[in-house]
């Protein structure tokens, strides 16, 4: 019976299915593409990086990209220089080097680069905060942030909050789409 359960699931992802299976209205044109990185997390406590709030901030990223996606984004995959980039440097290198980010997203044929952080000042609250990077000008597009509180456990909240910025993403990029029209 895991068996089969696990077959449905893999043909669901392999049809693209899985959105209707979770209940989510897939969009069906793009509303542009855009290189997404994860958030890294950048903990400014005494107590820096607990297993906990990793797993909060990675929970945020899934739930965050996959509301892009069910919204009408079409994310285009990190490539390798940038990879390396955010394996070598502070978790706030490219949202402080958006030209940098922008020129190696280039070859990707992506519109944007969407470049997070997320932002631990103090124990009460982590704020996941957002540049939309238009590849071919390097120009900041849109900027945002949300603010979670509350346990690191209650991943209810976490998916929330990342809904909540990704579609404040998604609305925005329907704009610059319209206007560019």
């Amino acid at each position: 019976m895991k068996n089969l359960i696990q077959n449905v699931i893999f043909l669901l992802c392999l049809s693209g299915l899985l959105p209707l299976a979770a209940g989510a209205e897939p969009t069906t044109t793009s509303i542009g593409k855009v290189m997404v990185l994860d958030f890294p997390l950048n903990d400014l406590t005494d107590l820096p990086n607990p297993p906990e709030e990793l797993a909060r901030i990675a929970h945020f990223n899934v739930s965050f990209k996959q509301r892009l996606v069910n919204d009408g984004v079409e994310i285009v995959p990190v490539n390798e220089q940038i990879k390396a980039i955010v394996a070598a440097q502070s978790a706030t290198y490219l949202f402080d080097h958006t030209d940098i980010a922008a020129d190696l997203a280039k070859a990707s044929n992506a519109d944007y680069i969407l470049i997070g952080v997320a932002m631990k000042p103090t124990y009460l609250f982590v704020y996941p905060r957002l540049l939309l990077v238009e590849v071919n000008t390097k120009r900041k597009a849109f900027t945002s942030y949300v603010q979670m509180e509350g346990s690191w456990l209650d991943n209810h909240t976490t998916a929330s909050s990342a809904n909540r910025l990704a579609d404040k993403v998604s609305t925005e990029l329907k704009k610059i789409g319209k206007t560019s029209k």
